[in-house]
């Protein structure tokens, strides 16, 4: 489980899109998933790679793809 900002890896971050409106959109180039939530149109791209979490500089960047708020994206690691 994700740590605050850290410690992300792919399941989380799809567990966590999926529980805010996004649904899987289509398979992008090489190992990367789109990722769409339908009412906001934000659109998340994502690298699928196992277990290992991602870097905090790639986590920001999906964190700013979607267009929801950090301190949600940190909330919801305390649930």
């Amino acid at each position: 489980m994700p740590k605050g900002l850290l410690n992300w890896n792919f399941r989380d971050v799809t567990d966590f899109l999926k529980e805010n409106g996004f649904e899987f959109n289509e398979q992008r180039k090489g190992s990367h998933e789109a990722w769409i939530n339908v009412q906001t149109q934000a659109v998340v791209e994502i690298n699928f790679h196992g277990s290992k979490s991602f870097r905090p500089k790639t986590l920001e960047t999906m964190i700013r793809q979607s267009k929801i708020d950090k301190k949600i994206w940190r909330e919801w690691t305390k649930h």
